[in-house]
């Protein structure tokens, strides 16, 4: 047995490897593969987290010239796996499914740290090869290690994205990352899933309804008083499965804090992705699966075996 009966621990059978976070569940259980040990889970206190899959980070109208809008992304394969396997595997075993997404409010603008309003574009980066840029700067190394970012959507938080133009219509951006702005709101795709799983549904009457949550940091665990851990402690939720992007900021922030805070963290590494270069994300999966948590895969929670 691992931590502190009967709140919150862990059993651990030698014999096959599996680590019991249902902490005593009888009934209602996931037996589940990842990359490490099998896992057992109580679906009834299991919730999975989705993490910032919003027009801003996925529409590709709001990509830098140069990007066809036909190629997919990170992101975009994210979703295409979620859609495909991992969803439906969700709400069939019963798991809460939740939307955590950037909303904010303009009191929490207002009180906005600065180095949250640098991550979102409100300064340029001077480097080296900058034409302005001052001879002391530190040269980087390596020399991919500078994000890019379109000047035309990465203007801050609370400013305006001006009108895009999608395929058959234009629409009002909205200011950046704010409640209830088309950029802020789910990717398509993934709007018609939101729908479809907050919907009733007559085959399965007792499923629990898909719901989005606000955030206003990367971490949506960041305080002691977050919208999504008052949910998560009314509903006795102890296990999360996350995915979303971008998996080394707003989801990898999120899971760490949730494992800090005491909760299983579980990463669905292909529903998780991130426009980082490939070395963060595979320093992110190193770390979730040896430190942090467990990572599995959508076929792998469909594929998982019930109890009931």
């Amino acid at each position: 047995m691992i931590g502190h009966p009967p709140i919150n621990y862990w059993n651990y059978d030698p014999t096959t490897g599996q680590i019991d976070l249902s902490r005593g569940a009888k009934e209602k259980t996931l037996d589940l593969q990842t990359t490490t040990n099998p896992i057992r889970l109580d679906t009834n206190r299991t919730a999975l987290v989705i993490i910032d899959m919003q027009n801003l980070f996925l529409s590709p109208h709001l990509r830098p010239a140069g990007i066809p809008k036909d190629e997919q992304s990170p992101g975009q394969r994210a979703a295409k796996a979620l859609i495909d396997e991992g969803l439906s595997a969700a709400r069939t075993a019963g798991i809460q499914v939740i939307w955590l997404n950037w909303g904010l409010t303009e009191e929490e603008l207002e009180t906005m740290p600065p180095g949250v309003m640098r991550a979102f574009g409100i300064y340029e980066t001077k480097t080296k090869t900058s034409a302005t840029a001052d001879a002391s700067v530190i040269e980087d190394e390596p020399p991919n290690m500078l994000r890019s970012r379109n000047p035309n959507v990465y203007k801050g938080p609370g400013q305006s994205l001006g009108l895009i133009t999608l395929d058959n219509e234009i629409v009002d951006g909205g200011r950046m990352l704010m409640r209830d702005s088309w950029n802020c709101a789910l990717y398509p795709p993934l709007e018609k899933e939101f729908l479809k799983g907050s919907a009733p549904s007559p085959d399965h009457p007792d499923a629990k309804k898909d719901i989005i949550i606000n955030k206003n940091r990367m971490s949506g665990l960041w305080g002691s008083d977050q919208e999504l851990e008052r949910f998560l402690e009314v509903e006795g939720i102890t296990s999360l499965l996350f995915a979303g992007v971008n998996l080394d900021q707003c989801v990898g922030g999120t899971l760490v804090d949730a494992f800090n805070k005491g909760y299983d963290c579980i990463l669905l590494r292909d529903a998780s992705g991130t426009s980082s270069p490939g070395f963060s994300e595979q320093g992110w999966h190193y770390n979730i699966q040896n430190c942090w948590g467990f990572v599995t895969t959508c076929k792998a929670l469909k594929e998982a075996k019930s109890s009931s």
